[in-house]
């Protein structure tokens, strides 16, 4: 059995790649377990629960998700652990280690982030790393100036427990010559590179149910496209022109229409619309609804004015999580072109 722990040099995805390593692993029959040993108090999100449900849910896994986070505790508190009471901290960790690994081959932890300036984080990570003998994936944003020498740094006091980083958000039209550029640095300075993944621009956006939810409104169609990612924004306004040829400029979108304009809704049903959202409290036509369930295509009748429905979208997209089947499957598609899980079982010692 061995133990895996991911943390990031700053908002980085590593969720997301806890996730798609764990359910890559599970597709070949290997029985993988996962902790987040310590989740940072935030006042937005006290309890520490939702990206942890969501792997308990992927993986498959009996614990409760407060078994799978099971100490919760501010900066502050976590520094005096890492310090003062660090015996007592990592005793209390192998516990918790021991009781998790029943019956798994691998056992991913996702740890604190924000290696780059938090040195409480960074502690964290070599003190658990350590005391459960885990090897370490450090995934970072990309950057035309990432800080090499502070992850060279890092990458020196874990020693052999650093298996390797991961470079994420990386700009497609600039893979290729990336790759080779950020490979060469990083192998130069003793460090692998398991991955260099693109920016994929559906992982930043909000499924039509978290959309639904922000904005209080009622789905009256197609409820089973829900899951469905909205990248843009688009606002249907007050024009003479049917709107075809604007609403063919931008895929993947949410149409916001006020209520009396059947036309540019219509309009909008004929290019790449993931939702219509349709203001002011009033249903749309009978022709509207009939286009939209024959093009699959949810409307979520919203209460707001148009003004107000656009900020909740844009409140929705800035909160937007990688909690999504559809966005796990678009993360694991990349994971599978451009990540080394070669590399990853020769170091595991799992069988390629």
């Amino acid at each position: 059995m061995v133990a895996l722990y991911v943390t990031s040099m700053e908002a980085a995805g590593k969720t997301a790649l806890c996730a798609g390593i764990g359910r890559k692993l599970l597709d070949r029959g290997i029985k993988v377990g996962f902790v987040m040993p310590v989740r940072l108090f935030k006042a937005s999100n006290t309890d520490g629960y939702d990206d942890v449900a969501f792997i308990k849910e992927i993986f498959g896994l009996a614990e409760s998700s407060e078994q799978l986070c099971p100490i919760l505790l501010s900066q502050r508190e976590l520094w005096q652990n890492l310090t003062d009471e660090v015996e007592d901290f990592t005793r209390k960790l192998k516990q918790i280690y021991r009781k998790i690994s029943r019956g798994k081959d691998v056992v991913i932890m996702e740890g604190p982030g924000n290696l780059d300036v938090d040195k409480v984080s960074a502690l964290a990570c070599y003190t658990i790393a350590e005391a459960l003998e885990a090897r370490v994936i450090i995934v970072v944003r990309y950057s035309s100036t990432l800080n090499l020498p502070k992850i060279v740094q890092i990458g020196k006091k874990l020693g052999q427990q650093l298996l390797g980083i991961v470079i994420n958000f990386t700009p497609e039209p600039k893979m290729e010559m990336l790759q080779q550029e950020l490979i060469a640095q990083f192998h130069g300075a003793g460090i692998n590179v398991l991955g260099v993944l693109p920016e994929i621009r559906s992982l930043l956006g909000a499924s039509v149910s978290e959309l639904a939810e922000i904005l209080g409104g009622e789905i009256l169609t197609s409820p089973e496209a829900t899951d469905n990612i909205v990248e843009n924004i688009m606002l249907g306004a007050m024009t003479l022109d049917s709107g075809a040829d604007y609403f063919a400029r931008k895929a993947n979108k949410a149409a916001v229409i006020r209520s009396e304009r059947p036309d540019i809704q219509l309009a909008a049903l004929e290019t790449s619309t993931n939702c219509l959202i349709i203001t002011c409290n009033m249903k749309p036509s009978p022709a509207v609804i009939s286009q939209a369930e024959e093009k699959h295509v949810p409307i979520i009748l919203v209460k707001q004015d148009t003004t107000a429905a656009i900020t909740g979208i844009e409140e929705a997209l800035t909160k937007s999580s990688f909690r999504s089947p559809l966005k796990l499957k678009m993360f694991g598609d990349a994971l599978d072109r451009y990540f080394d899980f070669k590399a990853l079982y020769s170091e595991l010692g799992l069988k390629a």
